[in-house]
């Protein structure tokens, strides 16, 4: 083999690993874009679960709330209705 023939295959080694290199690193940018971007909207999404979830606790409180007794005959009574044991007053 002769001189030239072997620089060739150096120089044909070397741009190998080169390109090899050149496309390894351009793919773990990539992924790392990719991540950054992933991980935004698991935060994004995480922060809304926990919205969600607050808004279901209030409104648990707010059902347990209005299922009282005591707010639906104070309810009922400012809609008009009148129960079998209640006196009616006229006024005036």
């Amino acid at each position: 083999m002769d001189q030239a023939k072997q620089k060739r295959l150096i120089v044909a080694g070397v741009v190998g690993a080169v390109l090899l290199a050149l496309i390894l690193v351009i793919v773990m940018c990539y992924q790392l874009i990719a991540i950054g971007v992933a991980s935004s909207r698991k935060a994004e999404l995480d922060r809304a679960i926990t919205e969600y979830k607050q808004l279901v606790e209030d409104g648990d409180d707010l059902l347990a709330e209005r299922t009282s007794y005591q707010w639906i005959v104070q309810r009922a009574r400012q809609l008009g209705y009148v129960f079998n044991g209640d006196q009616l007053i006229q006024v005036g």
